[in-house]
């Protein structure tokens, strides 16, 4: 943003109030708080979106927008004709799958302002975001740190300040998602998504949310840091395959990897789940011989007598059985958070509500085959979408949403991560990425008064 860009008092309003929605999003039991701001954001970006820019970007974005549409009208159709629950899967649709759409249609309302605002650009909606999920990030590591005070040890998969470990890592993925994207644009000399922030800062903020993942201690996670920093290290040495010498490629590699096993070893040592992972599996998978996924009694022995690792024992069985479940039901039996639960209701008698731990499994088994193919219509042609933006035009925003979306999507295989406020910060976050992302005369002209 050039110096001394004025802010209007829409743009201050802007930025307030999408920063407490992005802190309160993570914090549990504060929905009536979230639906206040998602409701006063909504009306303050009404005064200021321009129509003329969202129906560029909505004309850009057609093919997700469109499969986004199409999944939502057979959502609905299903709840009312195929769900054996109507009532059930529409007050899902209303709770979950509606506030998913309005987090994306806030995300584009939030993107296009900052396309034609000349106070309020991308760049400090990033900036917002980082500071929001690396304030939360010191809590949760002040938290961990107090624990330790008192009781002379780190607190470990316990996150008070989001009510779980998944919560606090799905977060600081996408922080280090940013973190990433910035840093490697800077590796190549070029304009990046904050690039007032002192690199100092960016490494010892990275620094932080790794200590803090590593805290957190959800294995998944875990597996998607990987992800991202492998795709990182396999981006920067494309892209600097004919310009770096030799020995400076070399000494570069040999330290990002050993860097990566590093962290990836002290996860595996601190987290002795992983050594029993293989047979865990094997037991977990036999669901007609072993029950305890279902009554989580009386779990299976190992073959050293130890008690098999119950989270990844559930897991792979509530996978399996999720699968049978879709094979039987290829329509789906409603959309819904606890779709799992209600399908195996009528099977073994379960009380309650539940899902599979697998976003997959849950969201397919409720909205059956054609919903699982529209959206991965949808994410698919974002995928693309953001690739093409990213290696055509060396846009950092589309590199961000190319882990955004591949960092969700494989989350999805292993996490409940389709529900709740997980999958509204990920549609909010889609939604203003779709804005910065295409070359169009919008974007092209919005960047051009940046440079």
């Amino acid at each position: 943003m050039p110096i001394g860009t004025t802010f209007r008092s829409i743009d201050i309003t802007l930025a307030v109030l999408l920063a407490g929605l992005l802190f309160i999003w993570s914090v549990p039991h504060t929905i009536a708080l979230r639906h206040l701001l998602i409701v006063l954001l909504g009306l303050a970006l009404l005064s200021t979106t321009d129509r003329t820019a969202l129906k560029q970007v909505s004309v850009d974005n057609w093919l997700a927008l469109g499969a986004l549409g199409i999944l939502t009208v057979w959502l609905v159709i299903q709840a009312v004709v195929i769900s054996p629950e109507p009532a059930w899967a529409l007050g899902e649709l209303k709770s979950q799958w509606l506030l998913a759409c309005i987090a994306l249609l806030l995300g584009l309302g939030i993107g296009v302002t900052a396309l034609k605002s000349k106070g309020f650009s991308a760049t400090w909606v990033i900036a917002v975001l980082t500071g929001v999920i690396m304030l939360q990030t010191l809590i949760a590591l002040g938290q961990s740190i107090w624990h330790w005070h008192l009781h002379g040890n780190l607190l470990r998969q316990i996150v008070p300040i989001t009510g779980g470990k998944l919560e606090m890592s799905f977060i600081l993925n996408i922080l280090l998602a940013i973190l990433t994207v910035e840093l490697f644009f800077r590796a190549l000399r070029k304009k990046g998504l904050i690039p007032a922030v002192p690199l100092p800062l960016l490494v010892c903020g990275a620094s932080i949310a790794l200590f803090s993942a590593y805290l957190a201690g959800a294995r998944n996670g875990i597996i998607g840091l990987a992800f991202l920093a492998v795709t990182s290290i396999i981006l920067f040495l494309f892209s600097h395959r004919k310009s770096m010498h030799p020995i400076r490629l070399a000494v570069i590699i040999i330290f990002l990897v050993t860097a990566l096993f590093g962290f990836l070893a002290a996860s595996y040592k601190a987290d002795s789940r992983w050594q029993t992972f293989a047979e865990t599996v094997a037991i977990a998978w036999d669901i007609d011989h072993h029950h305890s996924w279902l009554d989580r009694k009386d779990y299976p022995k190992l073959q050293d007598g130890e008690t098999v690792d119950i989270s990844t024992y559930e897991r792979v069985a509530w996978i399996h059985a999720g699968s049978r479940q879709i094979a039987e039901n290829p329509l789906g039996i409603g959309y819904g958070r606890s779709a799992f639960a209600h399908a195996l209701r009528p099977i073994y008698g379960l009380s309650g509500g539940g899902h599979s731990h697998s976003g997959f499994i849950d969201f397919t088994l409720g909205g059956g085959i054609p919903a699982l193919l529209l959206w991965l219509f949808f994410v698919g042609s974002l995928f693309v979408a953001s690739w093409r933006s990213y290696s055509r035009s060396n846009n950092p925003y589309g590199l961000l949403l190319f882990f955004l979306i591949s960092g969700y999507t494989g989350r999805m295989l292993l996490d409940s991560v389709q529900r709740d406020h997980m999958l509204q910060i990920f549609m909010f976050l889609v939604g203003f990425l779709m804005t910065q992302i295409r070359i169009s005369p919008v974007w092209q002209s919005r960047q051009n008064r940046h440079q």
